[in-house]
């Protein structure tokens, strides 16, 4: 089958980006996916705006604009914003929408469009279901999670060190994080708070990033304990995340699927966070890691979330039991199975 993406987001990047520096959730979901479906035998091709052209792991990426002068493809995937979508008049043979984040604008407007003639709303999460349902407008949708390579991730669950990992984007719920440190800090002198990730994920240059960090915290006024990694190689970002024993994330964003949470979970490191949104389908509470409810500005919830790390990093028994059940709980994320589940929904069956 011929497959057109269609990613209209004025962000240039390219797929060896996914590797170093990263990529956001969104263009990482991309990379991976379209990648899995071209090992699946199919032709896929990617309209962005790409930073160099050309065919990676068999999948070819294209300028935006060429997609006008582009045969028509068997699937029309428009992705994330209502401008990715095809005209009224597309001669592809199945149209879908795939929904990246909590807005319904473009769902909408795809269904309208579309959804007379079979198009889906592709939807990553039931937390973007919940989004759908509150429009009241009749959007066909299919549930099929964001892929993880959950076969990079191979060291064991145990024998940790005391790293507690904030891997999220810093004003997501980072400041929460150091405020509540200390206790942490206090409660376990070894435990250490590594913070990855940054604006350059996003597309920013290392500068630009610098000044987004220097609005959120003073770097030469880190509590002890207290390590930014930034942005790390796709490699190294793994081998970091397999050595944490927790990933700490209190976290006031509406999370629709959380790529961070589910890579943490993939690499056996129990989540701890917030019960919100999707954030609740990435974590089962005491099965997999802890969900701590309340605002997370609030001083009674900070001590929760203090408390919950100090039991993990003190009860190393505890901690291998939902380091264990987190890994189990993503097997289904491989990119192979979500492909399939792709494939099977563009040939009109259900994945």
């Amino acid at each position: 089958m011929r497959w057109h993406f269609h990613y209209p987001k004025r962000t240039s990047f390219y797929p060896p980006d996914y590797e170093s520096p990263g990529l956001g959730g969104c263009e990482a979901s991309l990379v991976l996916l379209t990648r899995a479906l071209a090992a699946r035998g199919h032709q896929v091709e990617v309209f962005n705006c790409c930073y160099k052209p050309g065919v990676y792991d068999a999948v070819t990426w294209r300028m935006a604009w060429e997609l006008t002068e582009a045969p028509a493809p068997d699937v029309a995937v428009a992705v994330r914003f209502d401008e990715a979508l095809w005209p009224t008049d597309s001669k592809a043979a199945r149209h879908l929408f795939w929904m990246l984040d909590d807005r319904t604008r473009g769902p909408a407007t795809f269904a309208r469009s579309f959804g007379a003639q079979g198009g889906t709303v592709v939807l990553a999460s039931q937390a973007m279901q919940n989004r759908i349902n509150a429009t009241t407008l009749p959007i066909p949708t299919r549930l099929i999670p964001l892929p993880v390579e959950t076969d990079r991730y191979t060291h064991p669950t145990g024998n940790r060190a005391n790293i507690c990992l904030y891997a999220s984007m810093p004003n997501r719920g980072l400041d929460a994080a150091l405020a509540l440190w200390p206790r942490i800090r206090a409660a376990v002198p070894d435990a250490e708070l590594w913070i990855t990730g940054g604006w350059q994920l996003w597309g920013f240059t290392n500068s630009e990033s610098d000044d987004r960090w220097r609005q959120i915290l003073d770097p030469e006024d880190l509590p002890e304990g207290v390590r930014i990694l930034g942005p790390r190689p796709r490699a190294e970002l793994i081998e970091i995340q397999q050595q944490a024993a927790l990933t700490l994330y209190p976290c006031r964003f509406p999370e629709m699927f959380c790529l961070a949470a589910a890579e943490s979970s993939t690499a056996g490191t129990p989540v701890i966070t917030s019960p919100i949104d999707a954030m609740t389908e990435r974590v089962h509470h005491g099965h997999t890691g802890i969900l701590i409810d309340g605002d997370i500005d609030h001083p009674e919830v900070r001590t929760h979330f203090a408390q919950a790390a100090i039991k993990l990093l003190t009860d190393p028994d505890h901690r291998d039991t939902l380091a264990r059940n987190s890994r189990a709980s993503t097997a289904h994320l491989a990119p192979d199975l979500i492909a399939a589940a792709w494939e099977t929904l563009a040939r009109g069956g259900t994945p």
